[in-house]
């Protein structure tokens, strides 16, 4: 797994590519608990995820609501087709619908 702000000057935005599995999830939780250490607001992109399983969504799930305890505005500002398929079949495309409420960290879906 990939974390990388999406350019230089831009630290707010941090891309995650690559598999986000049992595999590569504890290397993803320490680059992101730094990341959000770092900045109190931001955006988190899934467009390159290629492969998701139930740690990854755990991931996410702790992510979300590490956010919203810690008062951190996060937006999940694209998510592509792996991480629309496991969210379709778990029923949570809603809570990380990026253009619903629920998306963002203190938002109730």
């Amino acid at each position: 797994m990939n974390t990388r702000p999406e350019q230089p000057n831009d630290d707010d935005r941090l891309i995650l590519t690559g598999e986000l599995t049992i595999y590569t999830v504890a290397e993803t939780l320490t680059r992101l608990r730094a990341h959000l250490g770092e900045h109190p607001t931001g955006e988190l992109d899934l467009s390159g995820i290629t492969e998701l399983d139930g740690a990854g969504i755990q991931l996410l799930l702790w992510l979300r609501e590490t956010a919203r305890l810690r008062g951190i505005t996060l937006r999940l500002s694209a998510h592509g087709p792996v991480v629309d398929e496991v969210l379709d079949l778990l029923q949570l495309g809603a809570l990380f619908d990026p253009g619903s409420a629920g998306a963002a960290a203190g938002g109730d879906a």
